[in-house]
């Protein structure tokens, strides 16, 4: 009599362990999809960017790292050069893409002796995607921004202030440090259904360099560069150093990410393609630089002619985007490809 039961609790053993192993299976039967016409070898031309070859050899380009081979022979491996040789090979059955560093030439400088690559490494998008408004917003504290020093007035009676000009500016300064950049403050991003404040956005609107010491918290300065009309009041955080690596690897997230776009840099209504915009997950939701995410379009409901009720329709896959960079709570991010513009609402996800 207790043979059945246990029986029982063996075939329930059995069947779990069935399950498991087709999830297994599942999971690993999700293989690299090459490209229809996928070079087997390819030559990197200058113009050429990371996004663009993964495209060649890849059906999902942002899968990338799983076919690159890092050659250890190779002085710094990750980064790609035009004359670069591209080859496809299967290494126990799963494809890769091994390096061939190509001629490149060489600048000799006098009168010290130096060499250097006459061309940059491939970045990973358009280097005129960099430009503009990439990179270059913060989101801040706002109490920290608003203590930051800030822009006083011109030096002459000058009431348009802009790059070329001298001005005055003061506050709490940091030593050692000559060269800032201006911003305003812009929108607070806050979570739709929470009510969070994920950010605070800085407004990047130009840059200084200090020229002179004048006393009491007070500066003289030159305005290197401005987008617009600067005023004062305009407050000055220390000038950073491009965050942007061009060599890193468009990749999947590691984990399970949903959101939505929350912003668009500029003031248009809708977003173009190598546009950033602004995402409502951050590096706390486990979104890292390069982490590329599909963008959906949400279909609005329609009315059904028979039942005289409303039936909600798929969300359609409209883009792709890659973020460039993360705060806590939210991300920028650059979109890589699109059928239609992409707006505020739409909805993300790990592709």
């Amino acid at each position: 009599m207790m043979i059945l039961p246990r029986l029982k609790s063996l075939l329930q053993i059995c069947a779990a362990g069935v399950l498991l192993f087709c999830a297994v299976a599942s999971s690993q039967a999700q293989t690299l999809a090459l490209s229809s016409d996928s070079p087997d070898r390819y030559v990197v031309k200058e113009g050429d960017t990371l996004w663009d070859i993964a495209s060649l050899f890849l059906d999902e380009p942002w899968r990338w790292p799983e076919i690159w081979e890092r050659n250890p022979q190779v002085e710094n491996p990750d980064l790609i050069y035009p004359g670069d040789v591209l080859s496809l090979v299967y290494v126990n059955g799963s494809p890769r893409i091994m390096l061939e560093r190509g001629e490149r030439q060489v600048v000799r400088l006098s009168p010290e002796v130096r060499e250097s690559p006459l061309l940059s490494p491939i970045p990973v998008i358009p280097r005129q995607a960099l430009n503009g408004f990439l990179a270059q917003n913060r989101i801040v504290d706002r109490a920290v921004f608003e203590a930051s020093p800030y822009i006083l007035s011109s030096t002459t009676d000058n009431l348009i202030m802009g790059a070329g000009h001298e001005i005055y500016v003061r506050g709490q300064w940091s030593s050692n440090i000559n060269q800032y950049e201006v911003f305003r403050l812009g929108p607070a991003y806050i979570e739709a259904g929470s009510k969070e404040v994920l950010g605070q956005e800085a407004i990047h609107l130009g840059a200084i360099n200090i020229l002179a010491d004048e006393g009491d918290g007070l500066k003289r300065a030159m305005i290197l560069s401005s987008d617009e009309e600067l005023k004062a009041g305009d407050r000055l955080l220390p000038r950073e150093s491009n965050p942007i690596d061009p060599s890193f690897f468009p990749t999947s997230p590691a984990e399970a990410v949903e959101g939505q776009i929350i912003g668009l840099l500029g003031k248009e209504s809708q977003a173009a393609q190598f546009d950033t915009v602004v995402l409502n997950r951050g590096a706390r939701d486990g979104l890292r630089v390069g982490d590329v995410l599909t963008i959906e379009r949400t279909a609005t409901p329609v009315r059904d002619p028979v039942t005289r009720k409303s039936v909600a329709l798929p969300a359609s896959e409209i883009g792709i985007v890659m973020t460039y960079r993360t705060f806590e709570k939210m991300s920028y991010g650059v979109i890589l490809s699109l059928t239609q513009p992409a707006a505020v609402g739409d909805v993300l996800s790990a592709p």
